[in-house]
């Protein structure tokens, strides 16, 4: 059937070159006329991408994409074929590659040059997927060249059982000449497909051998819009997802074998949760306990080879090398909690379609996560066993919220995760006391509070040194005010229990004023360090999707400014408000000693998505409240003083006051001395 010749150089008996497969529509491609030069994308003009695929009577995958060269910056990218698979269970078949000039096609033997290696692209991650990489580098490639590549994968992951899942999108960032999906299955295999935006038409039709062909198809397709801070769960392009899985639970029953916890747990591994459960009586408290060793004690590492993938490894086996990726780490967990009583199970999650999941059709290839469902006290906790060491008690423990879950449980079902409390996250208390003249330098205090998860963040941050978080931190004011210096080291201190981590900063920034007019006036201005940060995105013009916020919270910050002469202050109040969402500023001078005054700000949010429609309210609204997000102070100096917005030096005029004063008072105490010396 494929007249095969397999790989000369370094390639393994999985790869192959030969001509496509009968079952395959691979007609010769003929351009449909010149593109326009803006329809170009780093140097190259996609015409054509397709992508078939054949379900019975196993897996395989064909794809083949056409671009033509209109500048030097797309060679490199023209010019090679890069194709990566599982050795484990798949076989790559190169079928073609072509280059056109000026008509002429010109075919290239590609197994001379294939080079195959295994790249491990995310292994600063410490994820080993085990996946080897296709190279081939396409010889006398020049501009105006049209570059055709074609091949196929065959094979499917024996965990999925012969199942598939995938989504399609028929626009892309760039224009595209034609983009087309041929899915061909039996008639007795159900096929599921839900469209987002406006995909094309399916072609349906019975095929001589049986299959069932269904074909989606588009041309011309310019760039799909781009959009800051769109939910991750909204899809964007004009997508068509497929799915051949029936129901939620079929999906879990496909994995749920793989994550038993029946065998017994290693002897040490079971005198260390009896330990847990001698020292903490509360339930609760045993399962934060149990959490929390599987958290700092196994280091994550994914080992994704063969079913690796999606199943994990046996308990013992976890537990004896103390690393593994989520799958292994839940697995753990679970087996401690049943150890200890307690009802708990794995759970499927997708970190960023999770939203939207009960809205899709059920597929076995909707996940990309693992963690533990809790059931304990009429509750249901959501444990992530992969996160850093987190802190506070179960009722306060942050618990990670993706939409929906897919415990692995029989007749499983997707079940909602709930929303966290509106917490306050952040709680920041700043004091700047600016110097005696113009050219002392400036103090800053800050203090702030972190919960929930900003605490969880910080405390990893604090765990890999405080050095390197000082550094952070300092690197921040001098972006803000040039040079700056650290004043007294920095402090944290962690309250556990109740998950909350503070952290005490201070300062001393030389230069901490903007000089103007010829150095005559300074000018002191306190950084936005809340509204426009948590406020994002900044405006985008004819807003088409939603805009993420983020998960509902609350910030705030107060910024004391300690000034050394008198100075007027316009005082504001001001509440800028929206549905689930409230931003407010106040400035007010303070009493005491010192002229100080005081600028309160927080943000809180309630709603996460603000929907398109409402999206220009929410962008007048940011831009409103971000007037009010500092405080400017105007400084006039003379002669090396501070003096007032007229020229003239208050220094000697309060001085003169304050001698009037001690005069008044020494007189009025020569009288008191003077009466009581006369006095019978």
């Amino acid at each position: 059937m494929y007249d095969e010749r397999a790989g000369t150089g370094t390639a393994p008996q999985q790869v192959a070159y030969g001509p496509a497969p009968d079952w395959i529509d691979a007609p010769a491609f003929v351009p449909r006329g010149r593109p326009a030069e803006h329809d170009a994308h780093e140097g190259r003009w996609h015409l054509f991408a397709d992508a078939q695929f054949r379900l019975d009577p196993e897996l395989c995958q064909y794809f083949r994409r056409v671009s033509q060269v209109v500048s030097p910056d797309g060679l490199h990218e023209a010019a090679q074929l890069d194709v990566s698979f599982d050795p484990g269970f798949e076989r790559l078949r190169i079928h073609h590659v072509r280059v056109i000039r000026d008509g002429v096609v010109r075919e290239v033997d590609p197994t001379a040059g294939l080079e195959v290696f295994r790249r491990e692209p995310n292994l600063e991650r410490a994820v080993y997927d085990g996946r080897l990489t296709a190279h081939y580098v396409v010889p006398d490639v020049r501009v105006g060249d049209i570059v055709d590549t074609a091949y196929s994968i065959e094979g499917g992951h024996p965990t999925l059982r012969g199942r598939f899942g995938a989504e399609f999108s028929f626009n892309w960032s760039c224009w595209v000449g034609e983009t087309r999906v041929r899915l061909l299955a039996s008639p007795a295999r159900p096929i599921t497909w839900k469209t987002f935006n406006a995909p094309p038409p399916v072609e349906e039709r019975r095929l001589e051998d049986g299959l069932v062909e269904r074909v989606w198809r588009s041309r011309d397709t310019g760039p799909a819009p781009w959009e800051p801070d769109v939910p991750p769960w909204i899809r964007r392009f004009d997508t068509v997802l497929l799915s051949d899985v029936q129901s939620w639970s079929e999906a879990a029953d496909l994995f749920r074998g793989a994550y038993g916890t029946d065998e017994p747990p290693p002897e040490d591994l079971a005198a260390e949760i009896d330990r847990l459960a001698a020292e903490h009586p509360d339930p609760a408290d045993q399962a934060v306990a149990a959490l929390r060793l599987v958290q700092s004690g196994l280091r994550y590492q994914s080992v994704s080879i063969g079913e690796g993938g999606y199943a994990p490894r046996p308990v013992s086996q976890i537990w004896a090398r103390r690393t593994g990726d989520c799958k292994d780490a839940s697995r753990l967990l679970v087996a401690m909690l049943r150890r200890l009583g307690l009802e708990a199970d794995p759970a499927l999650v997708n970190t960023w379609r999770g939203q939207a999941l009960a809205d899709e059709p059920p597929s076995a290839t909707a996940f990309d996560h693992c963690l533990v469902r809790l059931k304990l006290g009429g509750r249901v906790y959501w444990l992530d066993p992969t996160r850093f060491p987190q802190g506070g008690r179960l009722e306060v423990l942050h618990q990670p919220r993706f939409g929906w879950a897919l415990p692995l449980v029989p007749a499983a079902e997707l079940e909602a995760m709930g929303e966290e409390p509106v917490r306050k996250v952040v709680e920041m208390q700043e004091v700047f006391t600016i110097g005696a003249g113009p050219g002392d330098p400036a103090d800053l205090r800050i203090e702030t509070t972190y919960r929930s998860w900003r605490a969880d963040e910080m405390r990893r941050r604090v765990s890999g040194g405080r050095a390197a978080l000082s550094r952070d931190f300092l690197g921040y004011y001098r972006r803000m005010f040039g040079e700056a210096q650290e004043a007294a080291p920095l402090e944290a201190e962690d309250d556990l229990a109740n998950n909350e981590l503070r952290t005490r900063e201070r300062y001393r920034l030389d230069r901490p004023f903007e000089v103007r007019d010829g150095g005559e006036t300074l000018r002191f201005l306190t950084p936005d360090d809340l509204f426009a940060t948590v406020l994002a995105p900044a405006r985008t013009a004819a807003r088409r999707w939603p805009v993420h916020l983020g998960p509902p919270r609350k910030h705030s910050c107060i910024t004391d400014i300690v000034l050394p002469r008198e100075m007027p202050f316009e005082t504001w109040d001001r509440v800028f408000e929206m549905e689930g969402l409230v931003a407010r500023s106040r400035l007010e001078v303070l009493d005491g000693p010192a002229m100080a005054a005081r600028l309160t700000r927080s943000v809180e949010i309630t709603r996460p998505v603000i929907p398109a429609e409402e999206a220009e309210r929410y962008f007048a609204l940011r831009e409103a409240a971000i007037e009010y997000a500092g405080v400017m102070v105007p400084l006039t100096t003379k002669g090396g003083r501070f003096v007032r917005a007229d020229g003239s030096d208050d220094s000697g005029s309060n001085i003169a006051r304050w001698i009037f004063i001690a005069l008044v008072m020494a007189f009025i105490g020569a009288m008191f001395r003077l009466a009581g010396a006369v006095a019978p």
